[in-house]
């Protein structure tokens, strides 16, 4: 990789919504396997993905005005 693709990269304003649905997955899976040892907090847990994807895409609009 290069200096610019790295740059890009850590450009976080206009990539905060890729990161934020990256969470949101690890949060979904990390919700399935918390599911299998405890029901309430998987479920919890699994309630925070829409809320990071939504808070993601407003931040990024917000941003990229």
């Amino acid at each position: 990789m290069n200096l610019l693709h790295i740059k890009q990269l850590l450009n976080i304003g206009e990539n905060i919504d890729k990161i934020g649905f990256g969470l949101s997955l690890v949060s979904i899976v990390s919700s399935i396997y918390t599911y299998t040892v405890d029901e309430n907090l998987g479920i919890f847990i699994g309630l925070w993905a829409s809320a990071i994807m939504i808070g993601s895409k407003r931040i990024h609009d917000w941003v990229n005005e």
